[in-house]
């Protein structure tokens, strides 16, 4: 790490006002679209007292970041940097553009209760990393949720699949299952169910009959993922894909020559083991001829990052399928985004 990416600061308790700010529609909507944290109410501060701390700062603030325009006449401008509180858990720091605002003050949100998840005692001194570029070789994307936005076909498999046995099934439920790392079935369907272990089978056997059809009337590439994928080409990188999924997604990839773009493929059907297991990714990296440290994994679900961090990849976890910014924040990924368009910015050519 970069010693300049690194600021040390002592925790302090704020004046009990940043809840009601984080909370405003429209600063949560662009906290959420443009650095991929839904705040939890309230921020994080810390006091910088360290010359070197001061210094790094100083050095932050005089970069552009991220602008936040003021949703109501009566708010000011501010300005925001993504960071990871403690190396491990995304946030950003938010800067109010304010005269006189305090040059040895931090701000942070993030999408977890900080103090309680990392056992912060006021006073204590927690340390902040820049989020800078990360250099790379190779990306390589999950599929669904992903590049593939398949969450109401997902839905509308589930719902068919159940209604034979009486079970209705909710898009939350859906999306709750997919974001987490247990089976399907067994998340959505009751525990008293009746014989449920055979009725969780006949289900799953409908939904993957049914599956292929229901894919191509339901699902959709992400609008501008083939324009992401030509500006990571065009810098240099190669492009890969390790998903779990059957192979007749790939269809939707063919159109517009999406499918044409990537370098390796890797799916279900290659491995033994699934993720989280690393196994997928591995044998991508070695189609593609490169090391792990040279490659990010660009993933919607908690089981991809776990399989970068299993793989020693960096872990880029988006917000385009069903996890939340709170979810995703548990295993800690290196970046957290709202979508496939803030690649360019945050990898670069190795």
């Amino acid at each position: 790490m970069d010693s300049m990416s690194l600021i040390e600061g002592s925790l302090f308790a704020g004046l009990g006002k940043a809840a009601d700010f984080t909370s405003i529609e429209w600063v949560r909507r662009q906290l959420h679209q443009k650095t991929g944290i839904d705040p939890h109410p309230g921020t994080v501060n810390l006091r910088l007292e360290d010359s070197a701390s001061l210094e790094n700062w100083r050095d932050w603030c005089s970069t552009t970041g991220i602008a936040l325009a003021p949703g109501e006449a009566d708010f000011c401008s501010a300005r925001c940097y993504p960071v990871r509180i403690g190396s491990r858990i995304p946030a950003a720091v938010v800067v109010p553009q304010v005269p006189g605002y305090p040059h040895d003050k931090l701000e942070l949100v993030a999408a977890l209760a900080v103090r309680s998840h990392l056992a912060l005692a006021e006073g204590g001194l927690v340390s902040v990393e820049l989020c800078r570029p990360y250099p790379a070789r190779a990306v390589i994307f999950d599929i669904d949720g992903t590049m593939v936005d398949s969450l109401g076909a997902y839905l509308e498999v589930a719902r068919l699949a159940s209604a034979p046995f009486g079970v209705e099934i909710s898009a939350q439920q859906v999306r709750s299952s997919l974001g987490g790392n247990g089976r399907f079935w067994d998340q959505v369907l009751p525990e008293d169910f009746p014989k449920r272990e055979a009725a969780m089978r006949q289900m799953s056997a409908h939904a993957a009959r049914a599956w292929p059809k229901i894919l191509r009337e339901h699902a959709r590439v992400f609008a501008g993922l083939a324009q992401t994928l030509d500006t990571l080409k065009q810098s240099g990188m190669l492009l890969g894909i390790v998903s779990g999924a059957r192979a007749e997604v790939l269809e939707l990839l063919r159109e517009d020559g999406v499918l044409d773009r990537f370098d390796a493929v890797v799916l279900g059907e290659d491995v033994a083991r699934r993720k989280p297991d690393p196994e997928g990714l591995l044998k991508c990296l070695a189609k593609l001829h490169i090391d792990a440290g040279q490659a990010a994994y660009v993933g919607d679900t908690q089981v991809d990052i776990q399989a970068s961090r299993s793989a020693g990849m960096h872990a880029v976890a988006v917000l385009s399928g069903a996890a939340d910014s709170a979810q995703l924040s548990l295993c800690e990924p290196d970046r957290l985004i709202w979508s496939h368009a803030s690649l360019p910015q945050i990898v670069r050519p190795a």
